[in-house]
C-alpha cells in the first residue's frame, strides 16, 4: 500500500489544529479565579492556617498544567511568630490532574513553590510549626490528607531553622521534592542547597509520613552528600522529641574542613585530615551519644563510646572511653629539635618557631579515658598507656597514671592552657627504672649518658612557640641513674693521668668513656636554664662532683666538673666525700658536641686559698686571701679543697709554681693530659713536668 502523504499532512495538521484551538479554549474559558480561591479554601481548611494569595492569577502550562499565583504566603500556627509566615513564595504553582480537568474536576497534585521562603521553628518545649493535622474536628471537615498532594517542589528556595536557642541554621538556593502518594505510604525527599559556602546534596526515605505529622516514630534513612562531609543514617525518627535511634557513617578528607563548614574553624597546624565515625547513634535533645563506635582520624583507630552535649555555655561537651592500638601525636605538634635529628644542636634553630594555637581548647569540654598501647610524642614513645583527659574552660590536663617507657614505667601529666592569649604548658614527670641514653636522646638529643635510673621533673612554660616556652621553663627536676656510663670522656683515666703526672709514674690512656656506679643530680629551673650544685658520680676510685647550668632553651650547657682518684672501690652507694687528688675542669657548648677544658684557674684560686688558710687569722697574708676571696668555700669546696690538700702535700715546689703563676708556662699540661683522655690515645710517655 503506498502512503499518501498529502494525507498525512492533512490529519496532522488537524490535530494540531485541535491542540491549538482546545489550548485556547482552555486559556479563555479555564475559571483560574475560581480554581485559585477553591485551592485556597481546602489548604486553610486542611492546615488550620490563613493562605494569601497574591492578586495575579495565570494559567500555565510549564512547568505543569495548572494556574500560578504572585506572592502567596501560608501562617504560622497559634503560640509563633504571627509576623513571620511559614512560608512564602514569590511565586506558587498549582498543578491539577488533566483527567478529571477534562470533567469539570479541579484537583490540584502539585504544589510549586519559587523563590520560596520556609521558616522552621522548634520551641523548648518540643513543639513545633512543620505539623499539619490529620484527623477531622467538628469545625474542620478537611485534613492535610484531603489535598492528595502527591508532589512539593521548592526552586531557588531558602529554608531556615530557628532552635529553641542560638542563631538559625540557613540553607540557601535549595531546590527540593517531596514524592508522597500517601500519608500511610512511604515518601521520599530529595534536595541540593548551599550552606556555609558548599554545595550539598540530601535524600531521605521517610517510612511513614502520617507520624511524622502526628509526632509519632517512623523508620527513616537519610543521607548527605558534599565536599567536607559524607554521611548515611539508617534508624528511627521521633517527630514527638526530635530523637534519632540508628546505625550512622559518617566520612570526610579534613576534619580541619568539616569544622571550618559547621562554624568551629581550627587554628593553622598539621593534621586533622582524613576522618571516620561509625556506630550506634541515639540523639535527644542536647544529647547526642554513640555507642561500640569505631573511629579514624588520620593514622589513629580507636574504638570505644562518645556522648556529645550542647551545653548553655555554647561550648560543646564530650565524655567517653576510648581504647587505640597505636596514637602517634607528631601530625599534630610542632617539629622536634632539628640539630638532635641530625646529629647535632645548633643553638636557636633547635626548637620551632612555629607558632601555637590552644585557641581551640576554649570551643569544647571533655573528659575522656583512653588507652593506648603505643603513644608517640616526637621522638618519644610510651606504651600501655591509661590517660585521663579532661578539657575544662579553655584547658587540657591529661594524667598518665600508667605508662611503660624506655624498659621503665612511671606517672606523668600535661597541662596546656588555651585560656590566654598566651599559651601555657606544664609538665609533670616521675619515671622509675628507664633506660637513660634512649629517653634522653629522644626527649632532648642529649645522648651521652648510659644507664638506669629515676628522672622526675616538675617544669611550666608559657610562649607562642616552642622556642619561646623552653625559654621560660620553670621548676625543679632531678635524676638518679645507676651502673651506667658517660660517654666522651674518661674520667678515671683523667685522674690516673692527674696522678701520674704528680708522682712522676707512667700511664696510659684508657677510652673516651666513663663507667659509673651512680650518676645523680637535681636542678632548679628559670627561665629555661636549669642550675645544680650537686651533681655526683661514683665510680671505683673515682668520684666526681659538679656544679653548674644546663641552658634548655639555647640548649648549652656549662658545668664545673671536679673528679678525684681515690683508693675505694666502693661505688653505688660509697661515700662521695672520700678525699683524693684531682684537678676540676669544665664542660661547655652545644649538648652534643660539648668541649672540655681543665679549670686551671680553679686549681690555681683553691690552692691559694688553702696556704693562706693555714696562716694565723691575723696574719696580712689571711686578711689579704679574705679580701680577694672571701671566706666562703669555692664551688664544691670539699673536692677543691681535697685535691688541692693532696696535691700540695706531694708535688714538690716546682710543681706548685705553675699553679700560681700561669702565665709562665709555655703549655697547660693538664690540658693535654685531659684531652688526650677524651679522645682515647694512647699516651704511653710520662707527662710532662711544667716548666720551671
Amino acid at each position: 500500500m503506498k502512503l499518501n502523504w498529502k494525507t498525512i499532512g492533512i490529519v496532522l495538521g488537524g490535530v494540531v489544529g485541535v491542540v491549538v484551538v482546545a489550548a485556547v479554549l482552555f486559556i479563555a474559558f479555564f475559571p483560574k479565579e475560581l480554581a485559585a480561591r477553591e485551592a485556597e479554601r481546602r489548604i486553610e481548611e486542611a492546615t488550620g492556617r490563613d493562605l494569601t494569595l497574591g492578586g495575579k492569577i495565570d494559567v500555565t502550562f510549564f512547568p505543569a498544567l495548572g494556574f500560578s499565583v504572585e506572592q502567596a504566603q501560608l501562617s504560622n500556627p497559634d503560640g509563633f511568630d504571627a509576623d513571620k509566615p511559614f512560608f512564602a513564595a514569590d511565586k506558587l504553582v498549582f498543578a491539577v490532574a488533566l483527567m478529571p480537568l477534562l470533567r469539570g474536576d479541579i484537583e490540584v497534585r502539585q504544589l510549586i513553590l519559587e523563590g520560596g521562603e520556609i521558616n522552621l521553628a522548634a520551641k523548648r518545649d518540643g513543639a513545633v510549626n512543620w505539623t499539619f493535622p490529620t484527623e477531622q474536628t467538628s469545625d474542620q471537615q478537611t485534613t492535610i490528607e484531603d489535598l492528595r498532594l502527591d508532589d512539593v517542589r521548592l526552586a531557588n528556595s531558602v529554608i531556615t531553622f530557628q532552635g529553641a536557642d542560638g542563631d538559625p541554621m540557613t540553607l540557601s538556593d535549595v531546590d527540593a521534592s517531596l514524592s508522597l502518594a500517601s500519608l500511610d505510604q512511604p515518601g521520599r525527599m530529595e534536595a541540593q542547597f548551599d550552606y556555609r559556602g558548599e554545595r550539598m546534596s540530601t535524600s531521605a526515605d521517610i517510612g511513614s509520613p502520617r507520624a511524622v505529622l502526628e509526632k509519632g516514630e517512623t523508620p527513616l534513612r537519610a543521607e548527605i552528600s558534599g565536599r567536607p562531609l559524607e554521611a548515611s543514617f539508617d534508624g528511627a525518627f521521633n517527630a514527638a522529641n526530635g530523637a534519632l535511634a540508628g546505625q550512622l557513617e559518617a566520612h570526610g578528607a579534613s576534619l580541619r574542613q568539616l569544622m571550618a563548614w559547621i562554624g568551629s574553624p581550627m587554628a593553622e597546624g598539621g593534621g586533622f585530615g582524613a576522618y571516620r565515625i561509625t556506630g550506634a547513634m541515639r540523639h535527644e535533645g542536647e544529647t547526642t551519644a554513640l555507642t561500640d563506635a569505631a573511629l579514624t582520624l588520620d593514622a589513629i583507630n580507636a574504638r570505644g563510646a562518645l556522648t556529645f552535649i550542647n551545653q548553655e555555655s555554647g561550648r560543646l561537651r564530650i565524655n567517653g572511653d576510648l581504647n587505640s592500638a597505636t596514637v602517634d601525636l607528631n601530625p599534630y605538634l610542632p617539629a622536634p629539635a632539628q640539630g638532635a635529628q641530625a646529629g647535632g644542636v645548633s643553638t636557636n634553630t633547635a626548637w620551632s618557631t612555629d607558632a601555637i594555637d590552644l585557641s581551640g581548647l576554649r570551643a569544647f569540654d571533655a573528659e575522656i579515658a583512653l588507652a593506648v598501647g603505643t603513644l608517640k610524642f616526637q621522638r618519644l614513645t610510651f606504651s600501655n598507656v591509661a590517660m585521663a583527659l579532661r578539657v575544662a574552660n579553655g584547658a587540657l590536663d591529661a594524667r598518665l597514671t600508667r605508662i611503660a617507657l624506655y624498659g621503665g614505667a612511671g606517672t606523668a601529666r600535661l597541662i596546656a592552657d588555651g585560656s590566654q592569649a598566651t599559651p601555657r604548658v606544664a609538665v609533670e614527670l616521675d619515671a622509675q627504672n628507664v633506660e637513660a641514653e634512649p629517653l634522653l636522646t629522644d626527649a632532648i638529643g642529649f645522648d651521652k649518658i648510659v644507664g638506669r635510673g629515676r628522672l622526675r621533673a616538675s617544669l611550666v612554660g608559657a610562649g607562642r612557640s616552642q622556642a619561646a616556652i623552653m625559654r621560660t621553663l620553670r621548676g625543679s627536676s632531678s635524676f638518679s641513674f645507676n651502673d651506667g656510663q658517660w660517654k666522651g670522656v674518661n674520667l678515671a683515666q683523667v685522674a690516673r693521668m692527674v696522678t701520674a703526672a704528680v708522682s712522676g709514674s707512667q700511664v696510659g690512656a684508657g677510652g673516651g668513656d666513663t663507667d659509673f656506679a651512680e650518676l645523680s643530680a637535681s636542678f632548679q629551673v628559670a627561665d629555661g636554664v636549669a642550675a645544680t650544685n650537686n651533681l655526683r658520680l661514683l665510680n671505683p676510685y673515682v668520684r666526681l662532683e659538679g656544679a653548674g647550668l644546663v641552658d634548655i632553651g639555647a640548649q648549652t650547657l656549662d658545668m664545673r666538673i671536679a673528679p678525684r682518684a681515690v683508693n675505694n672501690a666502693q661505688g653505688q652507694g660509697g661515700d662521695a666525700a672520700v678525699r683524693g687528688i684531682g684537678v676540676p675542669f669544665r664542660v661547655s657548648g652545644p649538648w652534643s658536641r660539648v668541649q672540655y677544658r681543665v679549670a686551671i684557674e680553679d686549681v690555681a684560686q683553691t690552692q691559694l686559698q688553702q696556704i693562706l688558710r693555714q696562716q694565723d687569722g691575723g696574719s696580712p697574708l689571711s686578711a689579704l686571701g679574705d679580701a680577694l676571696f672571701g671566706r666562703g668555700a669555692a664551688p664544691t669546696t670539699d673536692t677543691a679543697t681535697t685535691t688541692t690538700t693532696t696535691t700540695t702535700e706531694q708535688q714538690p715546689a716546682q710543681q706548685q709554681q705553675p699553679a700560681q703563676q700561669p702565665q709562665q708556662r709555655p703549655r697547660n699540661p693538664l690540658e693535654e693530659v685531659l684531652r688526650r683522655a677524651t679522645q682515647g690515645q694512647d699516651d704511653e710517655k710520662q707527662a710532662p713536668a711544667p716548666s720551671p
